[in-house]
């Protein structure tokens, strides 16, 4: 099961610029918030982000680039005066089509901190190796399990995760360079 996990983590985290997995979502239904201007198409040097009205409180994000092209449900999330993408994978976990009925993906939640600035988007994702470096230090106390090759993911339910957010939604070390996006 771990080897499965490990696989599943690789997948997700090749698709996003870096994801730390979790099983859990950083939304709660009073979190939740939805602007229409982040509907339509952003774009970077390599990468496509279109965003369209989901059926409830959340964006259908196709994410492409030079190689794949993959669907999310992106919530957007409002901590404090911070917000945040809570992308979790629609792809179909078991399929007889493409090997996946052995190995089926679980799908998972990662997080991004989010800036508007006019017809630009400014995605953060969380550093990996400030995260690991937290745990080993014994600086933080959140759920986690690690998996084969160093994986961590998070198994912090999500008020833990809604706290762990807020708490460093402002700490420029827990961040890598952001994603900058615009139309």
């Amino acid at each position: 099961m771990k080897k499965l996990m490990a696989f599943v983590v690789l997948g997700l985290a090749a698709l996003l610029p870096s994801c730390i997995p979790s099983l859990h979502p950083l939304y709660s239904e009073d979190t939740l918030d939805f602007r229409e201007e982040i509907l339509g198409e952003w774009k970077n040097d390599k990468e496509t982000w279109d965003f369209s009205k989901g059926d409830g409180k959340y964006y259908k994000l196709v994410f492409s680039d030079e190689d794949e092209r993959t669907e999310f449900k992106a919530h957007l999330v409002r901590l404090g005066e911070h917000y945040f993408f809570d992308f979790y994978n629609t792809r179909n976990r078991c399929s007889d089509d493409d090997g996946l009925a052995i190995a089926p993906l679980l799908a998972t939640h990662s997080f991004a901190k989010v800036v508007f600035d006019n017809n630009e988007m400014k995605l953060y994702f969380f550093d990996i190796e400030w995260l690991e470096s937290l745990f080993e230090q014994r600086k933080i106390r959140l759920r986690h399990e690690v998996m084969e090759e160093d994986i961590i993911v998070l198994t912090a339910p999500t008020a833990e995760l809604q706290e762990f957010v807020r708490k460093y939604a402002e700490e420029e070390k827990a961040f890598l360079s952001p994603e900058h996006l615009t139309r």
